[in-house]
C-alpha cells in the first residue's frame, strides 16, 4: 500500500525532478516526464537510480536506501507521466 508519507515524498521528488531538469540539455528539454526525451535516457536515468539503491543496500545506509527508493519510484512516476500523456 502507497502510504501518505510514501506519497509525499514522491510528490516532493517529482517537484526536485521537474526543476532540476527544467532547462535544456544533451539529451533534450526537461526530465523523464517529458515525451521528447528519448526513451532509453529515461531508462538510463533509472538504472542510474536502481545502482545507487543497490550502493545504499550494499552500504546497509537505511536512510539513503530510502531517498533512493523514493527517486527511482519518481523516476517511475515521471516515465509514466510521459507516456501518459
Amino acid at each position: 500500500m502507497l502510504t501518505p508519507q510514501i506519497a509525499s515524498a514522491v510528490a516532493a521528488e517529482r517537484v526536485r525532478q521537474r526543476n532540476l531538469w527544467d532547462r535544456d540539455h544533451d539529451h533534450g528539454h526537461g526530465d523523464c516526464s517529458n515525451p521528447n526525451v528519448p526513451t532509453m535516457v529515461k531508462i538510463a536515468v533509472l538504472s542510474e537510480e536502481c545502482g545507487e539503491v543497490a550502493r545504499a543496500a550494499l552500504d546497509q545506509n537505511e536512510d539513503n536506501l530510502r531517498a533512493e527508493l523514493i527517486q527511482v519510484m519518481a523516476v517511475c512516476h515521471a516515465i509514466l507521466e510521459g507516456i501518459e500523456t
